[in-house]
């Protein structure tokens, strides 16, 4: 019996020792704790292998903004080695898909392309939500603005164009896409920084905008890059400035000068980022913002930014990006105001 006794306690003190550990620790550490890396810090669970990231477009497809989410889609995926689906959410010039966004789970799993709509929207006080409702992670690119006249106009150079402006006040008209969007916004600031007097026709696109310079209908337009491209590439149109603190990297308007340069302190662009819902997880937060900073380091996504939208990278991420959208709302609100396009 005493011997029965003693193999059992042996027995049992084996056991133990083998269903604390895998293989002996090393002396002196401790084992590692379940669902932990063995280093001190957690194992990452964000993103779950398997699970589809749904990136919500609220325009379009094939638009720039539907172009930006596709390139920075492949990216993601390549990084996480998950599907990215890219859904084409329209109406209300983009709002459409950002109530969506906002009506999703903040679990990480949904996200939206944000823009100059993002604030636009959000000060005109037409919605129950603001730019704030979002977490927003990072400015991945700008698109510079180019100020672009007719080929034959009598002005070759920004100064020439304002002086010819302020000498007939009324007598020239802009052309801009949407009513009340970024790029009106962006014009509408340029003319009041400038104080001159123009009058003002808004179009459905950017490419309306930029058919109607060319047609006579309006004297300038103030639009991107790859609006504007086949029509400066065609000496039809041409450039007088770009609303950038430095010159585009692009072939086709590295020889535009700058607003800067030209003795014109103007600075303003259209942008597209990643938003979510308020309330991502930490982990989650944390793993978007390192992954779109990463992304826009690579040369290889920077090359595909500037060949399909003649766009250049300049990344912002977390606090600095929210700070940077209040520094944006702290213009846009007030002219919104002051061009009565405010709800009342």
């Amino acid at each position: 019996m005493k011997k029965f006794t003693a193999l059992a306690l042996a027995l049992v003190m084996a056991l133990g020792l083998l269903a604390g550990c895998g293989s002996p620790a090393p002396a002196g550490s401790t084992a590692a704790p379940a669902g932990s890396t063995g280093t001190g810090a957690p194992a990452a669970t964000f993103p779950e292998k398997g699970k589809n990231i749904n990136m919500i477009v609220g325009y379009s497809a094939g638009g720039s903004t539907d172009i930006f989410a596709r390139l920075v889609a492949k990216y993601v995926e390549q990084k996480w080695g998950c599907t990215v689906v890219v859904q084409n959410v329209t109406g209300g010039s983009g709002a459409v898909g950002f109530q969506q966004c906002l009506d999703s789970a903040a679990d990480g799993y949904t996200v939206t392309i944000s823009n100059g709509a993002s604030l636009t929207l959000s000060e005109s006080g037409n919605y129950d939500w603001t730019y704030k409702d979002f977490d927003n992670l990072a400015k991945i690119i700008d698109e510079d603005e180019l100020l672009c006249v007719k080929a034959d106009a009598p002005y070759n150079d920004l100064n020439e164009f304002v002086e010819y402006a302020k000498a007939n006040p009324g007598k020239m008209t802009v052309g801009f896409a949407g009513l009340g969007g970024f790029t009106h916004l962006a014009a509408a600031k340029f003319i009041h920084d400038m104080g001159v007097e123009v009058n003002n026709i808004g179009y459905d696109s950017g490419s309306e905008a930029v058919t109607a310079v060319l047609g006579g209908f309006v004297d300038f337009c103030q639009q991107q890059p790859a609006e504007t491209a086949s029509t400066l590439e065609s000496g039809d149109l041409k450039a007088l400035a770009i609303m950038s603190s430095e010159r585009h990297p692009s072939e086709l308007l590295a020889n535009v000068p700058t607003a800067k340069e030209q003795g014109v302190d103007f600075l303003v662009a259209q942008w597209r980022g990643i938003s979510a819902p308020k309330g991502l997880p930490a982990e989650a937060r944390t793993a978007w913002e390192t992954c779109l900073a990463e992304i826009a380091a690579d040369p290889a996504f920077q090359a595909e930014v500037e060949s399909t939208l003649l766009s250049r990278v300049n990344c912002v991420t977390g606090q600095e990006f929210e700070d940077w959208m209040d520094s944006e709302a702290a213009w846009i609100g007030p002219l919104m105001d002051e061009l009565g396009l405010k709800a009342s």
